[in-house]
């Protein structure tokens, strides 16, 4: 019974581990003109190194300047080598997370036949360890004119590490999509 209990738990962990949630955020100056933008490049500096294998590579690399390029040019911002708009720069990071599910299994004590005694179960409380990396995007649009950041959009995630490039590319895309929707942001209601 016990182990049935702790299967059906693992199994609905991993259930939810493989839909896990993308979380987008940003920020902006609320006194940058957004209406003026039209067109775009990567900043000429290095991208900055974060000293993780899985971060630093020219891979991962190309699948985010390509995911942002494609959610801009839908939105009907160009590419541009001579005189942008706005620079983009980009930081991700990988970290170890821990979550711990508390679960409730049941014991039933022996009963007592010769008295049709039945005892109620003991619950006993059990701690069960769920260890993950959570992948972090942070995109940010710099002013071409002043070189001060504009806006911040940032994406963070449970990395999946049975995915295939195709599938890591596919959900890049669409969490980058989401959060390059929030870009430009909305005006100010008066």
């Amino acid at each position: 019974m016990r182990t049935r209990a702790i299967q059906l738990v693992l199994a609905l962990m991993l259930a939810t581990g493989g839909c896990s949630q993308v979380f987008v955020q940003s920020d902006f100056d609320p006194s940058a003109n957004f209406t003026a933008l039209r067109t775009y490049a990567w900043f000429a500096a290095e991208q900055p190194k974060s000293g993780d294998v899985r971060v630093d590579n020219p891979l991962l690399d190309a699948r985010v300047r390509a995911a942002v390029e494609n959610a801009l040019n839908s939105r009907g911002f160009m590419k541009t080598d001579a005189n942008p708009d706005f620079f983009l720069i980009y930081h991700a990071a990988v970290s170890r997370e821990i979550e711990v599910t508390t679960t409730s299994t049941p014991i039933y004590p022996p009963a007592l036949y010769g008295w049709h005694y039945v005892a109620p179960p003991v619950w006993v409380e059990r701690k069960v360890p769920y260890v993950y990396d959570k992948g972090s995007l942070i995109v940010d649009v710099i002013d071409a004119n002043n070189e001060k950041l504009m806006w911040r959009g940032s994406i963070q995630a449970e990395l999946d590490k049975y995915a295939t490039p195709q599938e890591r590319g596919t959900r890049l895309d669409a969490a980058v999509k989401k959060m390059m929707a929030q870009f430009p942001p909305e005006p100010a209601k008066k």
